[in-house]
């Protein structure tokens, strides 16, 4: 008889270990499924412009950045660094920012005013390798739009403020942020 009941409690412990188990592939499977980002901060106000003539030119500077990564059960790191630029403005309202081999495009206005949208693999020159690998493993899409410079160009100077904030989530639930804030200054050539 308790060799009968020691099998009927093994089965029940068996199933309560299978039940356990499927609901914990489920939540599992639903996170890992449902990988979604959001950005804030990072909406231009400025848009092409079609007399920028005398604002065209190319413009040699640095572009510091203060960039935070928060991941959920590892931490939060903060990395600073300068990068060397070149921002190539044309006389149709183009801008263009090369950092490190990475060119981005973006827009001048008739007044002077300019800006882009960047993300994380554009940047990669001024987060480090951890923090992006850390990013990536979240769930982050590097390809992401997560910051904005935007800025003014008074001949021959040209300035610009960076921020923005990346909230990379799995089924509603931020898993990761990256906040970015930092300047960039350049004089024409």
């Amino acid at each position: 008889m308790s060799l009968f009941l020691s099998s009927i409690s093994g089965v029940s412990s068996s199933r309560q270990a299978c039940r356990v188990g499927a609901i914990a592939s489920l939540c599992m499977g639903l996170l890992a499924g449902c990988a979604s980002s959001s950005s804030s901060g990072i909406e231009l106000s400025v848009s092409r412009g079609d007399a920028t003539g005398s604002y065209a030119g190319t413009y040699i500077g640095t572009l510091s950045l203060t960039s935070t990564a928060d991941v959920v059960a590892i931490g939060s790191a903060t990395d600073q660094r300068i990068e060397a630029v070149s921002v190539q403005v044309t006389a149709d309202g183009l801008a263009f920012v090369e950092v490190h081999d990475v060119r981005i495009s973006g827009v001048v206005d008739n007044a002077g005013n300019w800006g882009l949208q960047v993300s994380i693999n554009d940047l990669r020159s001024l987060i480090s390798d951890t923090n992006i690998d850390r990013l990536n493993d979240a769930g982050c899409p590097l390809g992401a739009k997560a910051a904005r410079i935007q800025g003014v160009i008074s001949p021959p100077n040209l300035s610009a403020d960076v921020s923005g904030q990346l909230k990379c989530k799995r089924a509603e639930v931020t898993v990761a942020t990256l906040v970015t804030a930092g300047t960039l200054t350049a004089s024409s050539q």
